[in-house]
Formats: C-alpha cells, structure tokens, sequence
C-alpha cells in the first residue's frame, strides 16, 4: 500500500482491484452458503435415523418435500427479483447486497437447526437463500450462472468501479466466482459431510465466513471510485476515462431501456442462449446418463470438468479481451458471443448426432465452457449501453432465464418423454438452431456507445419534449 499527499492509503493507485477482489469473495461466499444444503441432504442419515426410532417419518424421506425444498428456488427467485431493481436504484448495490447477504447468511446458520424442527422451517430458510441469490437449481446439478442480485451486483461494482479499459477483465473475473464457489464448496462440503464434524458444520462454517466477507465488503466497498477515500486522483482519471457524468441515483427510464434495440438484441440473445445452457446445465447429464449410457461415477465427473475449464477460461479470455487493443471493442464483443453462442449450437448438434461417448463428453463441456465468454460479448455490451441501469438490464436476463428453467420441463417432458436417442436428437436440433436465431440480432445491433436513456438531461429533455408539444 502507498500514502498519497493526504496520507491516504491508495493501495499503489490499484484500490479498484481490492474491490474486485471483495467482489469475488462475497459472490463465492453467497454462492456456496446457498449450495450447501443441495449437498448436505445425502449426509443428514443422523437426522432420519432420530425420526425412524420414534417411528415418524422425517421429509428427507419424502422425494417430493425433498424436491419441493429445492425447487422453492424458483419462488424465491421472483421475490427477489422483483424488489432488487428499485431498491438498487434508491438505496444503491452496496447497502441492498449487504442487506441481502447477511439475511442470507443467517438464513445459512440457521438451517441446522430448522431441519430438527421441521419441513416448513427449511422452506422458510430456503427461501431467505434463494430471495437473496437467486441461484439457478437443479435436484442433482449445481449452476453457476445467473443470480438476479449477484448477477446485476457484478454490472453494478463494473460500472462503478472499472475502467472502460479493463471492464472485461472486471466482468469476467465477477462472474468467474460462482464456479469457483462450486469448485471450493463441493470437495470442502464432501470432506466435512465425511469427518466428526458433521453436516452441520458445513453450515456453520460457510455461513460465518458469508457473514464476515460481507462484513469487510460493505466496510471498503462503496457504489463509485468517486466517493471512496482510498482511491487517488491518478486512479480516478483512469477509472472515469471515457464515461459520462451523472449525479445521484437516478430511477431507472424502464419505457426507455425497453423499447432500445440494442437492449432489446441483448435480451433475445439471453432468451436463447440461457434456455441452451440451462438444458445443458439440467439435462445433459440425464443426456450422458440415459441415452449414451455413462454411469453416475463418469456422468458425475463429466459434470465437475466444466467448471474448472470455465475458470481458466474466463480468467484467460476477460484480460486478453482489454489487451487486445487493436481490435475494435464491438468486434471483439461480436467475437465473443459468437464464440459463445455459436459453440453451444454447434454443441446441441454435436450431441444430437452422436452416439460416441467420448465425443459427446467432449461437445458437453465444450459448450458449457464457451458458454462462460458470454460475459464478455453480450453482458459486455449489456453494461457498455446501459451503464447505470445496468442491475435493472442483468435483472430482466435472470428473470428470462426462470422463464426458461419453468417452460424446460414441459418442453422435455412433451419431446423426449422416454429419453431415447431418437427424442433427444430431435429436440437438441431445434435447440440448437434456436440459439442461432435468437442471436441473429445481436451482431448487427451491438455497440460500444451508451445509450441516450443513460446520459445527463434525459428525463429532463423528455419533459421538455411534451411541454412543447
């Protein structure tokens, strides 16, 4: 750390990477304190074993309570997605993920406990959880992708904090956290479930460590560079290159954000591109698993490969986007989500026409990890053109992909009823050339520039507008 002339700590004129850093802390911490109890379900024989010797039935016995406790995600998730766009614009990102994350973590804490009194106190702690992540879930398969608060908190601390130079760099290395919250909470969640300790530990620990990353989050963390003491001028220079000023929290112009194409591009290519991946995340193992015929031991590591893989990934492609200089930044936008998007069609039709396991492992997590450059193609564009109101844009893509894991299984159930390979060709064709039109917009619309809803005056003009008329 340096002293600049006012004797403030500027941390070498890098405070926004401190930032980064706390950002990423706190999206793996709510992240794996959600996750645990997706893993700690096969561990809690304890719990049954109490309930069996006073011949009652616990609802870990029930297969639907126990599917009803994870998909409570779902109700959890429009709570929480419908209050999280007006609360970021009044109260700002910091105080509202603060206030999220801690109930969250408390909720965490207190889970041991509600699975010893009861079914209804579990649904009421998961959805605490789930309002304040909004994580995507399945019964057998955790997803790193999209949360309606993580997910718009990462646009949110961008624009904020990164400079256009690096905001890919910024982006990227965000949303890398919720596969390393997977990567870090599965082993550790494994080895504890396994020990003296117990189930309940895992809860404990993950929801202590929740409480106190959130702690120092909301301790440094402020919404602007602008108003933080630890950041210098040189590095409020670099940080504010290239952006428009604007004062104060603004309500978000929802009639305005909704009716730009590019906004509009940005959401269709999220319609196809999240309902491709959720059926990847979702159903590509029950794919593996029913019609190619990989065991659970292969399926269940099939399933682990990706995540590492779309690490590195992101962690190689967000820097490598900002160096690359000279290239255009819509090109390179345009690149990536073609990278993203065309790779997981091409996946879809890799799988539909094969019946080699090794070659449909391979388009499996291949399309799940090119999937991961999204961020820095589309979601890129997304905070380019809607700056501010970018949380408002993020929350709009959550909301479509929980469209996406409700129609899902309606789809499956209608196309691939006995999960032959026959059914499953059909439906990942059509899902693949799904992807490609829904994404046909996006290339001839993208574009670097902010746009007019975000600048100074435009309600203002606006009022104007109609006064003269």
């Amino acid at each position: 750390m340096v002293k600049s002339e006012d004797k403030r700590w500027t941390f070498g004129n890098r405070t926004r990477f401190v930032v980064l850093f706390l950002g990423i802390c706190s999206i793996i911490c709510n992240h794996g304190a959600y996750t645990t109890i997706s893993f700690t379900v096969i561990c809690m024989h304890d719990v049954i074993e109490e309930h069996v010797a006073l011949n009652q039935t616990h609802w870990l016995q029930n297969s639907a309570d126990v599917s009803f406790v994870f998909s409570a995600g779902a109700i959890g998730a429009i709570i929480g997605l419908i209050p999280s766009v007006p609360l970021t614009s009044k109260y700002g990102i910091r105080n509202v993920l603060a206030f999220y994350s801690f109930s969250s973590s408390i909720a965490t804490l207190l889970v041991p406990l509600t699975v010893s009194i009861g079914y209804y106190p579990v649904v009421a702690a998961r959805l605490i959880q789930v309002f304040i992540t909004n994580e995507f879930k399945s019964v057998k398969h955790f997803q790193g992708f999209g949360a309606s608060i993580l997910f718009s908190s990462i646009g949110s601390i961008s624009e904020g904090w990164s400079p256009i130079s690096e905001i890919s760099t910024y982006i990227a290395f965000l949303s890398a956290g919720f596969q390393l919250s997977n990567i870090i909470t599965m082993p550790l969640s494994g080895i504890l479930c396994e020990s003296s300790l117990g189930w309940r530990s895992i809860y404990y620990i993950f929801g202590g460590i929740a409480c106190v990353v959130t702690a120092a989050f909301y301790a440094f963390f402020r919404d602007t560079a602008q108003v933080h003491r630890n950041v210098s001028t040189k590095e409020m220079q670099k940080i504010g290159a290239g952006k428009s000023e604007t004062s104060g929290r603004r309500k978000v112009p929802y009639v305005a954000v909704c009716k730009n194409k590019v906004v509009l591009a940005i959401w269709a290519s999220a319609l196809g591109g999240n309902m491709s991946l959720m059926t990847l995340m979702i159903y590509g193992p029950t794919y593996l698993n029913k019609v190619l015929g990989l065991d659970v031991k292969d399926t269940g590591f099939a399933n682990a490969i990706p995540y590492i893989l779309a690490t590195a990934v992101k962690f190689t492609a967000g820097p490598l986007s900002d160096k690359l200089t000279s290239v255009p930044d819509t090109y390179k936008m345009i690149f990536f989500a073609a990278v993203a998007q065309g790779g997981m069609a091409c996946g879809f039709f890799v799988m539909a026409l094969t019946r080699v396991k090794l070659i449909a492992q391979i388009a499996y997590t291949a399309a799940i990890v090119l999937a991961g450059v999204n961020m820095i193609g589309v979601v890129k564009c997304a905070q380019m053109v809607s700056r501010q109101y970018i949380h408002f844009v993020m929350a709009v893509n959550s909301l479509i992909s929980w469209i996406a894991i409700f129609i899902l299984p309606m789809i499956i159930g209608y196309l691939c009823p006995n999960h032959t390979p026959e059914e499953w060709s059909v439906f990942y064709i059509a899902g693949g050339i799904w992807v490609i039109v829904m994404n046909i917009p996006f290339p001839f619309l993208a574009t670097t520039e902010a746009a007019d809803f975000t600048k100074p005056g435009f309600g203002e003009k606006k009022i104007r507008d109609v006064e003269k008329i």
